[in-house]
């Protein structure tokens, strides 16, 4: 599930619509040419194989997103061309075409109900179906969930936390759908049947790409709203301004370590709520090995960084509090909850449940323990595949809970783990 989404000062990245030019030039690295001319010349076996043209198209349509996603990825972490890109597991993309696909089949169910009923639910169903396809789009890379990016109220919250860019990106994407359209129209009539095929995939996976590339530098411009840890930040969006007179380098470099952690504490106490102060101060307090009042900064800093959006840094100091032997103990159900979502986002769904171990009885009562549930039968189905353990919490959820607002899409995902079972 998102994490909550929170207007607050971005970070100096240059915005997505300065960088139109670059968007269309994407697919010129080689790396994602030769991928799409690759795809391109397979789609002649369904002119040979006329019988194998459904699936041979098919399987270059989930071939490619897969490879689309990817690319979403890699920009919404920073890095912005091929040459920048790291070692990448993309195991747990596998997924990700089939649940798109899934996502426009109801998109366009919807659609076509609203269509029968007619006047303004057509018009209406038509206006969200298509403003939400990217938000859903961004989402399902950010959460890998199916339920998340179908959820209205998350794509609202997306859309509302953007604003008015967001009309921008899909005005931006609806021109490039009605670009490649008529590119194709004007080409295809002119060429040999036998390159019909690989021309029109060419054209379509080129403009997909681009709109994949743009969707995910818009992840990236606004990864403090999403909770996205960056590798190449532009300034992360922390306030980590060079101090006056360089006076903590100035006693780093001389060894006075000491006096710099009193001065950052004072700074500190009279700006409890900045979170570049807060930063400096366990940054210092990480180079003096002071883990005592490492701990006891944490109880305060984290929660700070939870309460502000930043939750892959609350990850990242919860993560070397443990390497640390460190045990931070949160006492809000709600941050704990928070921090366990940016965990499974971060591809560690074993991190992500062993946050939530004992929730019930830790907090019994409290108001989180039903989406506590979901949200672990979710982790265990989706990324560890341990469908049997996520029914039983279904089915705990269902008798403990069972008018929650939650308890529809438990039986929802009961369903397709029972057919998936059979």
């Amino acid at each position: 599930m998102l994490p909550p989404l929170q207007q607050q000062e971005l970070p100096d990245i240059q915005p997505f619509w300065q960088r139109l030019p670059r968007f269309f030039l994407y697919p010129l690295h080689l790396e994602p040419l030769l991928y799409i001319a690759f795809l391109s010349l397979a789609s002649l076996i369904s002119i040979i194989l006329p019988m194998l043209s459904l699936f041979v198209l098919l399987g270059i349509f989930l071939a490619f997103i897969r490879y689309a996603y990817k690319v979403m990825d890699q920009t919404a972490s920073g890095l912005l061309t091929p040459e920048q890109y790291e070692p990448y597991d993309d195991s747990d993309n596998v997924s990700l075409p089939y649940k798109l696909f899934a996502i426009f089949f109801v998109i366009g169910f919807v659609i076509g109900v609203a269509g029968e009923l007619g006047g303004l639910f057509l018009g209406a169903a038509l206006i969200y179906g298509s403003l939400s396809i990217p938000a859903a789009i961004m989402i399902l890379a950010i959460t890998r969930s199916f339920w998340e990016a179908l959820n209205p109220l998350a794509v609202i919250q997306v859309i509302k936390s953007i604003g008015m860019p967001y009309l921008g990106l899909f005005a931006f994407i609806s021109l490039l759908w009605a670009s490649q359209m008529t590119l194709q129209s004007i080409v295809l009539p002119r060429i040999s049947p036998w390159v019909w095929f690989p021309v029109s995939t060419f054209i379509t996976l080129y403009f997909t790409l681009i709109m994949f590339n743009m969707m995910g530098y818009v992840i990236y411009q606004y990864h403090h709203l999403f909770g996205v840890q960056v590798k190449n930040p532009e300034n992360g969006g922390r306030n980590d301004a060079p101090e006056k007179g360089n006076s903590y380098a100035e006693l780093i470099a001389s060894g006075q370590i000491a006096k710099a952690l009193g001065l950052a504490q004072e700074e500190k106490s009279r700006n409890p709520e900045d979170v570049g102060v807060n930063n400096r101060y366990y940054k210092l307090l990480l180079l003096a090995d002071n883990e005592e009042q490492l701990l006891i900064h944490a109880r305060s800093y984290l929660p700070l960084l939870l309460k502000k959006g930043l939750t892959a840094e609350a990850l990242e100091l919860f993560v070397t509090l443990r390497e640390r032997a460190l045990a931070l103990e949160l006492t809000d159900p709600a941050l704990v909850l928070q921090l366990a979502r940016a965990a499974r986002q971060k591809r560690d769904p074993e991190l992500a449940l062993s946050l939530l171990k004992g929730f019930d009885k830790r907090f019994p009562g409290v108001k989180e323990i039903p989406e506590v549930y979901f949200f672990a039968a979710e982790t265990l189905s989706e990324n560890l595949h341990k469908d049997a353990s996520a029914r039983q919490i279904l089915l705990t959820l269902l008798k403990r809970y069972p008018s929650h607002p939650l308890s529809e899409q438990a039986r929802n995902l009961l369903i397709v783990l029972d057919k998936m079972a059979k």
